[in-house]
């Protein structure tokens, strides 16, 4: 079943992004709530758990800055929730290819989930071979009255055990060592 994890939000992240960090929690715990429901209906029902591991994160104030200042927008949280897809994200860990398929179906149909885009980098892969399915979605967050305009968008990336293993790989080799257009 789910695992109970606390979210690594430093003091950084609450000065950048203030009382809109209570929104990226939320859509966080909303979304993985509906995610212990479901697989605990799976196993109730004598189907098999389709996710074997979660992970979940609010982007950092540092990285979020960063990505900001490349995009072009203001360097602000307003600008943060409204302008990037992933400042809030989960990533679900998969044993097989149709385990993700069938998790993205699964969440496709939670109630109040609007699905802003899907990726599929698994049958399309990146250049440098990165396969995962990304979904951007937005969903209720049950303890406001009035839901933020526009909606808190939350990434969620769906992969296999080897494709974690390999994107951790790559990621590391490329982005915390400088070494471009490195492949594995």
């Amino acid at each position: 079943m789910m695992e109970a994890f606390l979210l690594d939000v430093t003091a950084a992240e609450r000065d950048f992004y203030g009382e809109r960090l209570i929104f990226l929690e939320g859509i966080i715990k909303e979304f993985l709530s509906c995610m212990e429901m479901i697989r605990r209906y799976q196993a109730g029902t004598g189907r098999r758990d389709p996710v074997s591991s979660v992970q979940a994160r609010i982007k950092s104030a540092a990285s979020m800055k960063q990505k900001l200042a490349r995009a072009g927008p203001p360097v602000t949280a307003d600008s943060a929730l409204r302008e990037v897809r992933d400042a809030a994200g989960v990533r679900l860990i998969c044993p097989f290819i149709q385990d993700i398929y069938q998790t993205a179906a699964l969440i496709r149909d939670i109630p109040g989930v609007q699905v802003v885009a899907e990726k599929d980098y698994i049958h399309a892969p990146k250049p440098n071979g990165y396969r995962s399915y990304h979904m951007v979605l937005t969903m209720p967050l049950r303890f406001l009255k009035e839901q933020p305009e526009p909606g808190i968008q939350l990434e969620v990336q769906l992969r296999t055990i080897a494709m974690d293993c390999w994107a951790s790989i790559e990621h590391q080799l490329k982005y915390k060592r400088d070494i471009p257009n490195q492949r594995l």
